[in-house]
């Protein structure tokens, strides 16, 4: 009886929450930013707001070194946190003396959207961390080492200090060596898992991404056809193939000042460009053009401040193919209305039916987008008939909430989007 309800409640609510989520699919037009308190500061610890419009540095959100107090040392906190893992560090036991940590300057941060965390790095202490930027409490993924989970020594390899939330909803790093690979889970307690070393492409030749000494440092961002993009500090460009770790060398980014190391990346609003710092540079950030590679200074000029920023971070991801995410509610082409079915709706089993009445023969791509369009899976299709049933497996690990079914054609013109309920019970 309490299913039955809670399906009807389901579509009563979709319109509303379509809406909704329609506004939040807007791409950020901001990107955060780790600086220095003062201009020329060398310790990474305000986190701030980069207007990318406008090139305007917000005040200082937050003072990590005003947090320094609420971490402890977890060779002492270990057994406590293990059982806490989840609560806000600020509500540590009494009994557990503080003990100072190395540093509280940030390494990397990254920014989810869905859950308004950002998440970082410390430079001197192995843990993943995150703030909820809806209450700015601090919290420590307290059982979730880098070096543990990939099995290596964190003196030796240094800080993690790149960071990047995919469109897959995972957060990724890379490790300095690039023997690492460490994707995690951005839920109420993320998990770390080693998905291997990277692997060279053959072209890569000396300019192998196994090379600490040329590539620590940078910072990454996400595409929306399954890659990462490292910017190393040296300012190479590597394109890494998520799904077979295979790393490519692009090409060296040339326009930027002598001086200029790259350590913070994200992407322009249009997605088309991307953006960086560098802590050892303050008088400009950067644009860099996917194309050729080719840096110029922002257009955008602050009349206040500019910042060196140590890392940059928002939710927008560089855009490769020729549908944008806003594809999915605009362009339809409405002579194909009716003539796509999907069933069960919702679905609880994770097996999904589409069925096609009547289109065009030819090849079809079946996506499977959460609501702020981001792709969850695809599937190709060739159809022959005039009416033919396709399948789509939806991944174990999808959460129950509200998706898109989108249909495209050959030329990636979206034929039928439909909602999708996935029920979990």
């Amino acid at each position: 009886m309490s299913k039955i309800l809670f399906c009807r409640l389901v579509f009563l609510a979709i319109p509303l929450l379509v809406n909704v989520n329609t506004t939040q699919a807007q791409p950020d037009h901001f990107a955060y930013a780790v600086t220095g308190i003062n201009k020329g500061g060398s310790e990474w610890i305000a986190v701030r707001k980069l207007d990318t419009r406008t090139g305007e540095y917000s005040s200082v959100l937050l003072n990590l070194r005003d947090r320094e107090k609420d971490f402890f040392d977890f060779s002492v906190y270990k057994e406590y946190a293990a059982k806490d893992a989840s609560k806000p560090v600020t509500n540590a036991t009494p009994n557990v003396s503080a003990q100072p940590v190395l540093s509280s300057s940030v390494a990397a941060i990254a920014y989810d959207r869905k859950s308004n965390r950002l998440y970082y790095s410390p430079m001197s202490v192995d843990q993943l961390r995150y703030i909820n930027l809806s209450t700015m409490e601090t919290f420590a993924v307290s059982d979730q080492f880098f070096s543990r989970t990939g099995k290596y020594d964190f003196k030796t390899a240094g800080p993690i200090n790149r960071l990047v939330i995919a469109p897959d909803d995972y957060g990724y790093t890379i490790t300095n060596d690039g023997n690492h690979l460490i994707r995690f889970t951005t839920n109420a307690s993320p998990v770390l898992t080693d998905l291997g070393e990277l692997v060279d492409d053959p072209h890569n030749k000396e300019m192998s991404i196994h090379n600490p000494c040329a590539n620590s440092g940078g910072d990454l961002i996400a595409d929306d056809a399954g890659f990462l993009y490292l910017i190393t500090g040296s300012n190479r460009v590597y394109k890494v193939d998520i799904s077979s770790r295979v790393t490519t060398y692009i090409s060296t980014v040339s326009g930027l000042p002598e001086k200029f190391a790259t350590s913070g990346l994200a992407v322009s609003e249009n997605g088309a460009q991307i953006l960086a710092s560098s802590s050892l540079y303050s008088d400009a950030y950067f644009v860099i053009d996917p194309e050729t590679w080719i840096a110029t200074p922002s257009h955008a000029r602050a009349t206040s401040e500019i910042f060196g920023s140590a890392d940059l971070a928002n939710s927008n991801v560089l855009l490769t193919k020729n549908t944008a995410t806003t594809n999915m509610f605009f362009n339809k082409d409405f002579r194909y209305t009716n003539k796509v079915r999907v069933f069960p709706n919702p679905v609880m089993d994770d097996i999904v039916s589409i069925q096609f009445k009547d289109l065009p023969p030819g090849n079809y791509t079946i996506q499977l987008a959460d609501v702020f369009g981001s792709k969850v899976l695809d599937k190709k299709a060739a159809i022959v008939g005039s009416s033919q049933t396709e399948t789509l497996h939806i991944p174990s690990f999808t959460a129950q909430g509200f998706y898109y079914i989108r249909i495209l054609d050959a030329k990636d013109n979206v034929v039928e989007t439909q909602k999708l309920v996935v029920e979990r019970w």
